[in-house]
């Protein structure tokens, strides 16, 4: 169906293939056009609760095309441009992302690294944003937005301003990433949390996601504002079929039948 990524689901789980290694998985606008396209389609089947992006060949994704760029064709998917560079950066997914970098992941490929809600790389994995050494931003993109909420300060800032790639083991102990293991764990380890995602009520799992968001620019637990969000997100969650069927599910011992509802 797709030339420039791969698809697979399997028991509620898709995940998506970034597949241009000759390119270093450079997002062409056809890349943007197809991944943009699927991810669609996930967010609103039931079926599929969760996504896993990972890559092939050694690079997650470089960012944006240079080719492209250089030529003036570069072009974001029709009827989409809303949604961003990428194919994705600004667009709001109601069900959860994950990333499984296998490799070096600058630029761009750190715009959809930080996009997703968890992520796990391969113990060789190198991460960056090269941008300013050629004269660009990290900006189009969102990548440093989202790092200055998602890492302390001044690790942002050597990011964004020295330049200089950091380690796997970098990554995950300042929080980029939630596990960095060995290339032949990558994908279990991926599975394993996108496993924990499937198990929950989808609803639960689609109002947490919600409520994270709008938490996430509330600075103080005396904030009235934060308040507000978790009191309607918790009303919203608690009036649900499934919100019933989880206690019912435990005293009775047996495993929950979500409905979605």
């Amino acid at each position: 169906m797709y030339e420039t990524i791969l698809t697979h689901s399997e028991g509620g789980i898709l995940t998506i293939t970034l597949n241009r290694p000759q390119a270093r998985n450079a997002m062409s606008s056809q890349m943007m056009e197809e991944f943009s396209t699927e991810l669609e389609r996930w967010d609103n089947d039931p079926a599929e609760r969760v996504c896993i992006i990972t890559n092939s060949g050694t690079c997650f994704c470089a960012g944006a095309d240079l080719k492209e760029l250089a030529t003036g064709t570069h072009h974001l998917p029709a009827g989409k441009e809303d949604w961003g560079l990428l194919g994705m950066s600004k667009h709001q997914f109601k069900k959860p992302l994950i990333a499984a970098v296998n490799g070096v992941c600058v630029g761009g490929g750190m715009g959809i690294l930080l996009a997703c809600d968890l992520a796990v790389c391969s113990d060789h994995s190198t991460f960056g944003l090269p941008e300013a050494r050629r004269g660009r931003a990290s900006t189009g993109d969102g990548a440093i937005l989202r790092l200055m909420q998602q890492v302390p300060h001044k690790f942002a800032a050597e990011l964004v301003l020295v330049g200089d790639n950091i380690t796997a083991e970098q990554a995950e102990r300042r929080g980029l990433v939630n596990y960095s293991v060995p290339e032949d764990e990558l994908m279990a380890t991926a599975r394993r949390l996108a496993a924990g995602i499937v198990a929950s009520a989808p609803l639960a799992i689609e109002y947490s996601k919600a409520a994270m968001k709008e938490a996430a620019a509330c600075d103080d637990l005396a904030d009235g504002q934060g308040w507000e969000i978790m009191d309607h997100y918790q009303t919203l969650v608690n009036a649900t079929e499934d919100a019933a069927e989880g206690p019912r599910a435990f005293a009775e011992k047996r495993p929950p039948v979500w409905k979605g509802r």
